[in-house]
């Protein structure tokens, strides 16, 4: 730490993380100390965000636009705040081109969730800084290029699946693989469905029942599977807490819940992205619960909706998996966010594409802290110095780990102690990963790490 860097740290905080060697007390900057790595981190991101993979590039943007709202708010009239919003717009135009350059019946049916969630958050900044005509564009492609490809191709219309009926199944958008049905697919589907409900509701703009039905839908599906406590589809952590698993399991005769691969399953197998997403999409479908009980009561969609209860049955799940987050999926030997230990997550099979859960769940986490009565706060200001300390001085470049590897280990113990279930792994398997990819992957889980810190200041 240079002279600058250390005046600028104020009488109540203490250390920065020494690379891949943590001990002792964190130092915690001060806010204008924040927004200039902030600034640093952004210019970082405008050299690895420009890179050809569809999910990761939608995603990775996505964390960029809810980095950017966090700054507006934080610091709306800050001269290089401001040009930060300027430079995403001009980005926005190139990721527009990306998205029609692409083959959509070759993608799967999850990439089109990521995208259509960064469309809606895309349409929101451009309104912002006054660009209304790429607005309305992305907005029409979060609806019909998004939404309505994974509910024509993923979507079970079918009663017949079962123990659960309906739900989304990952597979291509050209119906030649159907894939499982995960819980990353069905909590895009649900988020998606509830932020496009409330951004047209905002907006006061047609079409806002078909959201509605498929959000109410999605409730259904994933209420009925966390009532049906003998698959083990919510992971009880043994101090209390729940985390969702990477997909509902029944092995039974006649299971349409049987699929153990696409990719290669792993029992008791969870991922970081999936709890902020669930978490999100619990609290969106709660914003608008008077609206959704008089649309259930008006269609007759069923005898057993009563509002109460819906709102006791929502908010207990926030409190359950806002517990399991804060037991399992952060040290206590050092209170730094991590990625459940699984070789599914970390493994070269899939690791590339899980490595970015960490910043997917602050990204929400950040957004949402405090909710569930638990205060995330000090461990969005770890994670982000660990985030720091750790980068590429050179370049202001993130890295996948950035945690000792003596606290990694405790830390699976800790994971093992408190589900029975983990493995000893905490180095992402990712060498085959294309550089370019990697980096604005990585890059971007420090602007998550960012955004959740800065809201928390």
């Amino acid at each position: 730490m240079n002279r600058r860097e250390f005046a600028k740290i104020s009488s109540f905080t203490a250390l920065y993380l020494p690379v891949r060697k943590i001990s002792g007390k964190l130092l915690l900057s001060t806010d204008e100390d924040v927004k200039e790595k902030a600034v640093a981190a952004f210019k970082r991101f405008e050299d690895v965000w420009d890179f050809n993979d569809f999910w990761k590039r939608g995603n990775t943007f996505d964390a960029c636009l809810t980095f950017a709202d966090a700054l507006h708010q934080k610091w709306p009239s800050d001269v290089e705040v401001v040009s930060i919003q300027e430079k995403i717009g001009e980005m926005l135009e190139e990721d527009y081109r990306f998205f029609h350059s692409i083959d959509p019946a070759q993608m799967w049916a999850d990439d089109f969730g990521w995208w259509g969630l960064m469309g809606i958050n895309a349409a929101k900044h451009l309104k912002r800084i006054g660009n209304n005509d790429l607005a309305k564009k992305f907005t029409q492609l979060s609806i019909h290029s998004c939404w309505q490809q994974e509910r024509d191709h993923a979507y079970d219309f079918l009663d017949t699946a079962k123990p659960v009926p309906h739900g989304c199944s990952n597979g291509d958008a050209n119906g030649q693989n159907k894939g499982a049905k995960n819980t990353v697919t069905n909590v895009l589907f649900f988020l998606l469905s509830c932020r496009l409900y409330s951004f047209l509701l905002e907006e006061d703009l047609p079409g806002k029942e078909d959201f509605l039905k498929m959000a109410y839908a999605q409730w259904v599906w994933f209420d009925s599977w966390f009532k049906l406590k003998q698959y083990h589809y919510l992971q009880k952590i043994s101090t209390g807490g729940v985390l969702v698993h990477e997909r509902p399991t029944a092995f039974f005769k006649g299971s349409d819940y049987q699929e153990t691969s696409h990719p290669t399953w792993e029992k008791e197998w969870l991922w970081t992205g999936d709890q902020g997403m669930l978490l999100a999409a619990l609290h969106e479908i709660l914003s608008f619960k008077n609206n959704l009980s008089a649309w259930v009561m008006k269609n007759k969609i069923t005898t057993g909706f009563i509002l109460e209860r819906f709102e006791k049955n929502v908010l207990h799940y926030i409190q359950l998996l806002n517990e399991g987050i804060k037991a399992a999926l952060v040290g206590k030997a050092d209170d730094i966010i991590r990625e459940a230990p699984f070789n599914a997550n970390f493994g070269p099979e899939f690791g590339n594409d899980y490595l970015a859960g960490r910043g997917i769940m602050m990204r929400y986490l950040g957004k949402l802290n405090k909710s569930g009565k638990i205060d995330f706060s000090k461990n969005f200001k770890v994670t982000f110095s660990a985030t720091w300390q750790t980068r590429d001085k050179t370049t202001n470049q993130f890295q996948p780990e950035f945690t000792s590897t003596a606290n990694d280990k405790l830390f699976v113990n800790q994971y093992r102690q408190l589900t029975g279930y983990g493995d000893d792994v905490h180095q992402w398997q990712i060498d085959a990963m294309n550089e370019k990819q990697k980096d604005g992957v990585c890059q971007s889980i420090g602007l998550d790490a960012l955004g959740a810190l800065i809201r928390s200041l």
